[in-house]
């Protein structure tokens, strides 16, 4: 799995940013808390005072080094050798600024990808801004921070720490290193390979769950798009592709998965994702879900799309494996598979074939 680079001012560290660092731990091998030297607004700790708050409150977990840095994060990510830079996204606000910075960095350095994680439900309220303005005004923040931090703070009065609240760096269980990427891949489209190549540069599997999804009426059978799928990803080692119905997050963990992943092209996929994400904790609590921002050449393709524009004959080389081209033109030209609208919406039936259509 490597190492991740979890930047940040910390300023201060929170029991948010603990929770996020050992769910990192279940994914990476080991996690570098990189603390920045400079911050968007004032800092009420120092660099040296937010790295000692960090190294105390991470003091049991070998997997994690605290170190400061100044500069791009990229540049301090290639320097140190790792893999990816994690990050933890609450809300949509935090995704349109996460969104950019995710891209600007793949265009500074390609061989360094951003993987997110969403902030567990407990924390979605959690920030550093809103600690501090709380502690200014002498509430309690009693299970918001670690203990050192409330200390610095001034806070007095806390009692013992809620349920988790105690434990948020304590050690993860070791799992396996295996990632489900679920989809219905109707059809699968380079987008879906881009993914699944980038996510082995840091798992040691990528298992593809194609769903059966019959209530969204695909237009290839399982079978076809299990066919498709292991035909783009033949190439690239380490992948397994199975068909499924059901719990996503109970075929994952009965394939022994450390996580779910998943990709994100914008604020409408994000609000979805974010549900879904918070939903799977809710129904398996140590089963994660790792977010990668799609590459910006495939930002507008999506299965729907390729489909709408195949359903006129439109040009789709570039935008899908070889055959998944060949099938849609083919059934194009022999009338079997509904139009869509002319500015791509999807027809009101589906994309299903038509009577008497291709096979």
């Amino acid at each position: 799995m490597g190492t991740a680079l979890y930047p940040g001012t910390f300023d201060p560290p929170t029991n948010g940013h603990l929770s996020l660092i050992r769910r990192g731990c279940q994914l990476f091998d080991r996690i570098i808390v990189a603390v920045a030297d400079r911050t968007p607004k004032p800092a009420r700790f120092s660099q040296e005072e937010r790295c000692a708050m960090l190294a105390e409150a991470l003091a049991d977990n070998p997997q994690v080094e605290v170190a400061p840095f100044s500069g791009l994060t990229v540049a301090y990510a290639q320097e140190r050798g790792v893999s990816a830079v994690l990050r933890g996204m609450r809300a949509v606000s935090d995704f349109e600024m996460e969104f950019q910075l995710a891209l600007m960095n793949r265009r500074l350095n390609r061989r360094i990808e951003t993987v997110f994680l969403m902030t567990d439900y407990q924390w979605l309220y959690i920030s550093s801004t809103m600690v501090k303005g709380a502690a200014a005004h002498g509430a309690s923040i009693e299970g918001l921070v670690p203990p050192g931090v409330a200390r610095r703070l001034q806070v007095t009065g806390a009692g013992e720490a809620g349920p988790g609240e105690g434990t948020a760096c304590a050690l993860p269980v070791p799992r396996s290193h295996t990632v489900v990427y679920p989809g219905t891949f109707d059809p699968v489209t380079n987008g879906h390979v881009s993914i699944i190549r980038r996510a082995l540069r840091f798992f040691d599997k990528v298992v593809v769950a194609v769903a059966e999804n019959a209530g969204k009426n695909p237009l290839f059978s399982l079978e076809e798009r299990v066919a498709f799928v292991k035909d783009a990803t033949a190439h690239l080692k380490r992948v397994e592709v199975i068909p499924y119905s059901g719990l996503t997050v109970q075929f994952a963990a009965a394939h022994g998965a450390c996580a779910m992943l998943r990709g994100l092209r914008a604020t409408g996929d994000f609000e979805y994702e974010f549900q879904l994400a918070l939903m799977n904790r809710r129904l398996q609590n140590d089963m994660q879900t790792v977010f990668l921002m799609t590459d910006y050449r495939w930002l507008f393709v999506s299965s729907s799309i390729v489909k709408a524009a195949a359903s006129h004959g439109g040009d789709i080389a570039g935008l899908v494996p070889d055959l998944v081209r060949a099938r849609l033109e083919e059934l194009y030209r022999t009338g079997g598979m509904n139009q869509s609208t002319p500015c791509l919406g999807a027809p009101q039936a589906g994309y299903g074939r038509k009577p008497g259509g291709g096979s």
